[in-house]
């Protein structure tokens, strides 16, 4: 059965391997390019791509939606296939994940009417619950031979080492497939991507941006991510990195930085199908777009070990070089190695790496979570920057600089928040009920203390989210910058508004106020699938 909904080939299998690296905090930024969990020995069991994913499914679904590729990452059996096999159970999983409204509907539609569910599933039921979903991914939306995705997945079914799955329940899982198979085309026809979205989340989206740029935004969630890494500038400026004489020769720091960035671009081109060159793209703002068919884990990839490049999504870096603008145009660009700036929620260190690439000389990056500060830790350490950053485990609501510490000129508010703008690499956090209430509370608890206890008169604050509603972006600073939350805050702000021509290839995401909103699925080439986010850049005006 074919439909004119997109397919997913096996060309593409390989490429969801490589956002191992992008799974991180936010899933914003991610630097490790490693699993979160440790490898343990395999089972004994043979075990399929298929039943991997329907295993991670499984226990996603028991853990209340969990987020299903992490929880796949910890089972030994998938981690004991080959690289394509994993590659293929990672792209079924995704795809059931992010298409997981439209694949309900049409599983509902041919189920028995009299099938009754009980106030508490057992096993069995959600492993046949997962089983389908994997199974109707594949008839839906991929383009794979029919007759594997039904028999295989049902096998499935019966590799599972603890759980029993009655023969009825089997039975009923193929029938309910193969009618899928011949009937479903019309069902699928008749939903929409919007049904992949909490009702609550698709209700704001449209009131806020009305329904074709939903349609656009939860479009761009319905696609695999492209990888995209930063250069780190502040390495030895004459690092051998073609293992020959090519090294950096040029001695201004722009044309070093481009010399360095063309050479990181050039070790990641790959070859097509017809052994012809694929390069990657270096864009104008300064991060490198890996080939989509450069498989394999990212901590494998060239250049990895020596520290010099991480993979954050290009939108992510747009704060820290809000941030950095705003200084140099102000103070010079020769004073930044003189400069003290806080990343105020730091882990996993995206940010954090790009402020001491930039040449800020003193880093503080402040982070709540021992657990996390660890990671931080070891992220800059593979960079080369743990000499650069001072790491501290903080609240940010509460954090001060040291006394004897220079005053603070900039800080940066990457807040916790819904991350509603990385729903392609993180189609769970679409799905998920929001407490909106505890979000912006402690967004603008954190905003209020940037601005009163840590920055400098004269200085500047830069708030963002990944988040696509307003109510974590827009409207946080308009109530910051109203009388009402100068009742919270003693403190006289402005806006440093972004302008045309500053940050290449956003210009059309500058709002009315000076602030950047960036919506996925909109910008052209390389940026349209790029995440969503909101960032505002404001200077202390007076205390």
């Amino acid at each position: 059965m074919r439909n004119n909904h997109a397919f997913l080939t096996p060309r593409g299998l390989l490429l969801v391997i490589a956002i191992l690296g992008c799974m991180i905090h936010h899933e914003c930024d991610g630097l490790s390019g490693k699993s979160n969990f440790d490898a343990k020995p395999g089972t004994g069991r043979v075990v399929t791509h298929r039943a991997s994913a329907v295993f991670a499914l499984m226990e996603s679904m028991k853990r209340k939606n969990a987020f299903a590729i992490r929880v796949l990452e910890q089972d030994p059996d998938y981690l004991n296939l080959d690289q394509r096999d994993r590659a293929f159970a990672r792209l079924l999983l995704s795809t059931a994940e992010r298409r997981s409204g439209q694949i309900e509907i049409v599983i509902k539609s041919f189920e028995r009417k009299e099938k009754k569910k009980t106030s508490k599933p057992r096993l069995s039921d959600i492993l046949a619950e997962a089983a389908l979903r994997i199974g109707a991914a594949q008839m839906l939306f991929m383009d794979v031979p029919k007759y594997a995705a039904v028999s295989d997945t049902v096998e499935s079914l019966r590799m599972h080492p603890k759980i029993k799955v009655a023969k009825s329940q089997i039975n009923f899982v193929n029938a309910v497939l193969r009618n899928i198979d011949r009937e479903g085309g019309p069902v699928l026809e008749a939903t929409s991507t919007i049904d992949n979205l909490d009702p609550w989340l698709a209700k704001q989206w449209i009131k806020q941006y009305g329904k074709d740029t939903t349609k656009t935004i939860v479009g761009a969630a319905m696609s695999q991510s492209p990888v995209f890494v930063t250069v780190n500038h502040a390495i030895d400026n004459h690092h051998d990195y073609d293992n020959d004489s090519s090294i950096i020769t040029t001695t201004t720091r722009e044309d070093q930085i481009m010399e360095r960035l063309e050479q990181i671009r050039d070790v990641f081109t790959t070859t097509d199908d017809e052994g012809d060159a694929l390069p990657a793209e270096l864009l104008q703002v300064g991060s490198i777009r890996i080939p989509d068919n450069l498989g394999g884990a990212v901590s494998k990839w060239p250049l990895y070990d020596e520290g010099a490049w991480w993979v954050q999504d290009v939108s992510a870096t747009l704060p820290a070089i809000a941030l950095f603008n705003s200084l140099s145009s102000k103070y010079g660009e020769k004073h930044i190695g003189g400069m003290h700036v806080v990343d105020l929620c730091s882990a996993p260190g995206g940010k954090t790496a790009q402020l001491c690439s930039m040449g800020f000389g003193s880093v503080d990056a402040v982070e709540f979570s021992a657990r996390r500060s660890r990671s931080l830790d070891q992220n800059l350490k593979r960079l080369g920057m743990e000499d650069m950053c001072n790491v501290v485990i903080a609240d940010g609501r509460e954090y001060e600089p040291k006394a004897i510490a220079s005053p603070v000129r900039g800080v940066l508010v990457d807040a916790p928040c819904s991350a509603t703008g990385v729903g392609s690499r993180r189609p769970d956090v679409l799905r998920k009920s929001i407490d909106m209430k505890e979000l912006t509370t402690i967004q603008r608890e954190l905003i209020v203390h940037a601005v009163d206890n840590i920055v400098e008169v004269g200085g500047v604050v830069v708030y963002a989210t990944c988040s696509l509603l307003k109510q974590e972006g827009e409207d946080q600073i308009d109530w910051l910058l109203s009388d009402k939350g100068s009742n919270a805050s003693s403190t006289q702000l402005e806006t440093i508004p972004f302008t045309p021509g500053e940050i290449p290839g956003f210009d059309d995401c500058i709002d009315g106020n000076g602030w950047l909103r960036v919506i996925p699925g909109v910008l052209p080439g390389s940026l349209t699938f790029c995440d969503g986010f909101f960032v505002a850049r404001l200077m202390k005006v007076a205390k």
